[in-house]
């Protein structure tokens, strides 16, 4: 990505960095990103982030790290710009000089008092949870006011005395009022940890720093759940900062994931300069022009709509759910081209609800493509044969596409075309997937790698399938033509339909069929596709290995 909505993948946004001078940095801090030690080869850690900011804006400059937040709290944190003042701040965390003040939403929060001092001792477990214990561990002091409540929940004001790792958490959690969105505490279900600092005093340089509450805890205190803010921009420029590891990655990604991104029933994808709007909730419709709107100003060419409303959609057309002309901007060309990597693929942004490309399966995508080298590669529900054609760039010697559109096919053909791949060896077979498995085995063929990505539902002719009924059965027809030391990637976007689930169902088919899986690796869903705690990833995917 170079241009449109490319320029939002940056490593910090500027709006959220309140001081920057020749002695001081101080940033509001977005949840999801560990102030050190993240993975260090995409500077993903929030230093890294910001050391990239200081070579874009002219060269490398000096940051000493002082203050920590926990990866999944937001707000106030500053890094020494002149190491003449290291001394001094290293006395002034000693004698508990520099004050930092938070708010948080609790939950089970009937008998908590007005105000207090919470006094533990704590100790923390490298990689886990920090524990209150009777005797031993580290002396943790917080002072609390509770500033709202509403019913079970409230507002509390939390002044730290001392700094230990998950203190207001682990304390908060212990007189049995967690944090909400804490799932390692025990917190209610949120979106994202209701955790935020919001003012911080600097002795060594005389100076004060506060940052404005974000509208989430309000939200959540009064509803349980987050609305669409009258401008969102903001909430673009933050999702944009979280994907910036995929800048140069690739042309399409999932710019905004609902609820995890603060725009719940909303989700975005990036196609090159153009976007795809996708609405899952009345709210979400009723402010389908000024997201569309905003996304133009924040550099799409064009974006386009699809309704998917929970409801009943049977009798509105495909042009009711998915116009084919751009709600604001531009149309885009037909096909329009995107890349992951050296890879290309062609989508049609206008042709009903789907694409052409699913995003979310760039991650699976890339390790067909770095494990098929030399391999006879089987690809079931192929749609447009973006895996076949990371396999066969991969170096398979023949890949098999199955699917029963024809027309999906012909796209995929297409695709083998863009990336210069002759379509000989390789083999497109318009046929029900489930059926041409059963013949595939009569005739004794045999694959050394298979992706089964199936619809969650689909029909054909007079017959239907459903991943809830049919994918177990699936799986047996797919060891069927699996041979020895054979891989296997399982992929489901049914939503009721668990990672553990997928797990077990692969198990008792291999078992089924007599065949001994050496490990089952369940793959994490990619930056720009993860949800908000404790929801599990709609895409649930697996990589298996057979003896």
């Amino acid at each position: 990505m170079s241009q449109g909505l490319a320029r939002l993948l940056v490593p910090w946004p500027e709006r959220r960095v309140l001081c920057d001078d020749s002695e001081l940095l101080v940033i509001d801090k977005l949840p999801g990103m560990p102030v050190h030690g993240g993975d260090e080869s995409a500077g993903d850690d929030l230093v890294g982030r910001l050391k990239a900011r200081d070579l874009a804006r002219g060269g490398e400059r000096y940051l000493g790290i002082h203050q920590r937040l926990d990866q999944d709290v937001s707000g106030l944190l500053f890094l020494n710009r002149n190491p003449a003042h290291n001394r001094e701040l290293a006395r002034d965390s000693e004698r508990r000089a520099i004050r930092r003040q938070y708010l948080a939403v609790v939950s089970q929060a009937e008998s908590l008092a007005a105000q207090g001092t919470l006094e533990h001792s704590l100790v923390a477990v490298k990689g886990a949870q920090s524990r209150v214990v009777e005797r031993g561990g580290q002396r943790a002091i917080t002072h609390f006011s509770v500033r709202a409540r509403l019913g079970e929940r409230a507002l509390v004001e939390l002044s730290l005395e001392t700094g230990r790792k998950h203190q207001i958490r682990a304390q908060l959690a212990a007189i049995g009022a967690p944090v909400a969105g804490d799932a390692l505490y025990g917190g209610e279900p949120a979106p994202r940890l209701m955790l935020h600092c919001t003012k911080l005093h600097l002795p060594t340089f005389d100076r004060s720093f506060e940052s404005q509450p974000p509208h989430y805890l309000s939200e959540w205190l009064a509803r349980g759940s987050l609305l669409i803010p009258e401008d969102p921009g903001p909430a673009l420029e933050d999702a944009g900062c979280l994907r910036w590891r995929l800048s140069g990655k690739a042309s399409a990604l999932r710019l905004v994931n609902a609820d995890a991104d603060l725009l719940p029933g909303v989700v975005v994808e990036v196609y090159g300069e153009f976007a795809t709007l996708s609405l899952s909730t009345r709210e979400a419709l009723e402010h389908k022009a000024e997201l569309g709107n905003a996304l133009v100003t924040k550099g799409a060419s064009g974006v386009y709509a699809k309704l998917r409303l929970r409801t009943d959609l049977r009798r509105k057309s495909v042009t009711e759910l998915a116009p084919p002309q751009p709600i604001a901007g531009t149309e885009a060309p037909k096909p329009l081209v995107i890349s992951e990597q050296d890879m290309k693929l062609g989508v049609d942004l206008a042709d009903g609800l789907s694409t052409g490309l699913f995003v979310d399966q760039r991650d699976n995508r890339a390790r067909v493509r770095a494990a098929s080298r030399g391999l006879r590669v089987l690809n079931l529900f192929a749609y447009t044969c973006s895996f076949s054609v990371a396999a066969a760039l991969g170096g398979a010697r023949e890949v098999v596409s199955v699917d029963l559109s024809k027309r999906a096919l012909e796209r995929g053909k297409r695709n083998f075309e863009l990336n210069g791949l002759p379509l000989e060896p390789h083999r497109f077979v318009v046929d029900d997937a489930v059926k041409w498995l059963k013949r595939a085995a009569r005739r004794g063929q045999s694959f050394d790698l298979a992706i089964v990505d199936p619809p969650s539902f689909s029909t054909s002719g007079k017959g239907t399938f459903s991943v809830a009924s049919g994918y177990l059965g699936l799986l047996e027809g797919v060891f069927d033509v699996l041979g020895k030391g054979a891989k296997l990637l399982a992929v489901t976007n049914h939503q009721k339909t668990s990672q553990a689930q997928l797990r077990a169902m692969l198990g008792k088919a291999a078992r089924a069929k007599g065949r001994e899986i050496v490990s089952l690796k369940s793959l994490k869903a990619g930056v720009d596709c993860r949800v908000g705690a404790p929801h599990e990833s709609p895409t649930k995917s697996v990589w298996v290995s057979l003896r």
